[in-house]
Formats: C-alpha cells, structure tokens, sequence
C-alpha cells in the first residue's frame, strides 16, 4: 500500500505544478494567471491526494491529479464569468 510520506508529497507538488501549467498553457489568455494557477493545482493535488492515500485507494497520483484538474475548472470558470459580468 501506498504511504503519506515526504516522497509522495513531492510527487502530488509535482502533479499539481504540472496541472497548473497545462491549465494556464491551453487557456492562454483567458482565465486567472499563471502563480494563482500553480498554486491552485497544487492544493488540489495535495488535498485530494492526501486523502486517496489515506482511505487507502491506489493511484494517489492519478486522484491527485484529477483533484488539482477540478480545482483549476472551478477556479477559472468562476473567473471568467466574474469577468464577463464586468465587461
């Protein structure tokens, strides 16, 4: 079984970087900026990680990263229908 330990983290850190950078790349002028992004993926992958480790589920990284992906969807839709609203 998979383990919490300061190897995983790095990876979810990882996988959460990544996610950032895809999400602010493939919408590249639309939607939040590129730091609020990282730091979005990378809770996402952090907190949905953590707890696919914990209830012991395998693939943590896999959760990880489709838990950062749905951060990073709620995040920038809701920004830009915040914008939207303004223009």
């Amino acid at each position: 079984m998979e383990e919490l330990n300061g190897t995983m983290i790095f990876w979810l850190i990882s996988v959460g970087l990544v996610a950032g950078a895809l999400t602010k790349v493939s919408i590249w002028k639309q939607g939040v900026e590129l730091i609020p992004n990282l730091i979005a993926g990378v809770i996402g992958a952090v907190v949905v990680g953590t707890v696919a480790v914990m209830i012991n589920m395998p693939g943590s990284l896999v959760f990880g990263f489709l838990g950062s992906l749905a951060v990073l969807f709620i995040m920038n839709v809701f920004y830009l229908q915040s914008d939207e609203e303004h223009a």
